[in-house]
């Protein structure tokens, strides 16, 4: 059989060894190279958040210091265009150090090793400028006996931008407005600030999934608070978030603000209203049986309720305090000091009036000389507290 030759360099076949589609070893790759990867890439990173796009979709960093940040982009930048820039015969590739890369002399047909270091930089000003060298070994073919090893120097200039999110929180847009307001009464002070504390740290958890979860304003009325929010699921969470916490019922309501010029369709924006319970801690209260209590805690389960009568304390869900009607009740509250205590009963007299009363004695400790916060409900009076 006649001896064969490379048709690119005419090295015979027992030299170069065995031909790949006419070609040596050597000029077989050369002719089929695997690092296609261009000399320079661009990327962008936002010059407010500090988020930049990865496989297309903005994300925010890992780390906000700005050397860091710089090549967190440019890696990945020339990340996602190795991947890109592999020639076809290769199915698999991976990511490893310049160290590994180095040990490494045989692989299975159709992967590929990729290492990448960063050999010179300015950081200094944007574009910032980050030169990579880029090394691949790979195998392509079975007959191969050396592995592709392939150098480049790539350089990706990092430029500055707004991002979609940045530009339509700085435009003042908002897709919902999320309300916050008590039931048949205005938001106390503890209440604002709770809530103001719970949206503030439910924010920063929305907005790692949803970009757009952002509040663009927050305006505090009379009557309670109002959350401009980026995106109406983020107004939809924080309402869930507050009724879990206070309690209450969230309910929506829509207005038509425009038309897409791009799809034709209809623009509406939500408003999510969250309504918590008029129950306040401290208040007095009574069910439909005529038992009155004093609120302990009100929160997203119920409420905790001490019976005024025996000073036993219960929770009740919201189901069962609408079921029992409980509700608010009409009280007036004083003080009173204790004069004299037996078995059943006990004497008090009111330090505004100085009258003296009986009642049946309670089942809380007295003591003789203490004073007491009381408070009349329909005629009959109870023990709340002692004075402090």
């Amino acid at each position: 059989m006649s001896e064969r030759f490379c048709y690119r360099c005419g090295i015979s076949e027992s030299e170069g060894g065995p031909l790949i589609d006419g070609l040596c070893q050597v000029c077989y790759r050369k002719e089929n190279p695997v690092l296609l990867i261009e000399g320079e890439i661009n990327t962008e990173l936002c010059q407010n958040c500090g988020s930049y796009r990865k496989r297309g979709v903005w994300v925010d960093p890992r780390s906000y210091e700005l050397d860091e940040l710089i090549f967190e982009v440019a890696d990945n930048a020339l990340l996602e265009t190795l991947e890109d820039s592999l020639s076809e015969g290769i199915r698999e590739y991976e990511v490893v150090s310049m160290e590994e890369l180095e040990e490494i002399d045989e692989l299975p047909v159709g992967r590929a090793v990729v290492a990448f270091q960063p050999i010179d930089w300015h950081i200094e000003y944007f574009p910032a400028i980050v030169t990579y060298e880029v090394r691949v070994k790979a195998r392509t073919h079975e007959l191969q006996r050396e592995l592709h090893d392939e150098r480049k120097t790539v350089t990706v200039y990092v430029r500055q931008t707004v991002c979609p999110r940045c530009s339509k929180f700085l435009g003042g847009y908002f897709e919902a407005i999320l309300q916050v307001r008590a039931d048949e009464r205005p938001l106390t002070e503890e209440e604002r600030k709770a809530i103001g504390k719970l949206v503030e740290e439910k924010v920063d958890e929305i907005m790692r999934k949803d970009r757009m979860g952002f509040i663009q304003d927050t305006i505090e009325k009379e009557e309670g608070l109002d959350f401009y929010m980026g995106s109406t699921s983020s107004a939809r969470k924080l309402a869930q978030a507050i009724r879990d916490r206070f309690g209450g019922t969230i309910s929506e309501a829509y207005e038509l603000v425009g038309v897409d010029r791009q799809t034709s369709r209809e623009v509406y924006r939500t408003s999510v209203s969250v309504r918590i319970p008029k129950f306040r801690r401290g208040d007095i209260v009574a069910d439909k049986r005529g038992n009155v209590y004093e609120v302990e805690r009100v929160d997203g389960r119920g409420l905790s309720l001490r019976n005024l009568l025996n000073n036993e304390s219960e929770h009740r869900d919201w189901k069962t305090v609408r079921r029992d009607g409980v509700d608010t009740v009409e009280h007036e509250r004083s003080e009173a000091m204790v004069t004299s205590i037996t078995p059943n009963e006990v004497q008090l007299m009111d330090m505004r009036t100085y009258e003296t009363y009986e009642l049946e004695k309670p089942k809380i400790s007295l003591r003789e000389g203490e004073v007491y916060n009381m408070v009349e409900v329909r005629g009959k009076r109870y023990f709340l507290s002692r004075k402090e």
